[in-house]
């Protein structure tokens, strides 16, 4: 009986380390794999859709610019965009970019803040 404790006690241990190890490992996530993906803005109508290859669309109020993105720091993204001809130019920002579970925040150098939900 008493080998069968000592024995429990050690899985018992060893299932608590997996635990720990698994939680640090999803909270180590990179921006760059967790902002894959589509999002919606909370208080608006912009979606933003980022793609592993570094390319990124966004679609507002039927209008739809594509472009490229990268990280240039690890909370840092320039965002670069293609025009619309006459209507607009190109855009190319860097934004401050922050990530907690299926919200993306991004902050311009102007203080604008845009606020996003993970699309499931």
């Amino acid at each position: 009986m008493e080998g069968t404790e000592r024995h429990l006690g050690q899985l018992m241990c060893w299932l608590a380390i997996a635990c720990i190890m698994a939680s640090l490992a999803s909270c180590s996530s990179k921006p760059e794999d967790a902002i894959v993906g589509k999002w919606s803005e909370i208080d608006g109508t912009e979606t933003l859709e980022f793609f592993k290859d570094g390319t990124v669309s966004v679609v507002d109020k039927g209008t739809t610019r594509t472009g490229d993105y990268r990280f240039i720091e690890k909370d840092r993204m320039r965002l670069q965009l293609g025009g619309l001809g006459i209507l607009a130019g190109p855009i190319d920002v860097v934004a401050k970019v922050s990530i907690s579970k299926d919200e993306l925040t991004l902050t311009l150098a102007g203080g604008d803040v845009g606020k996003y939900r993970k699309v499931k």
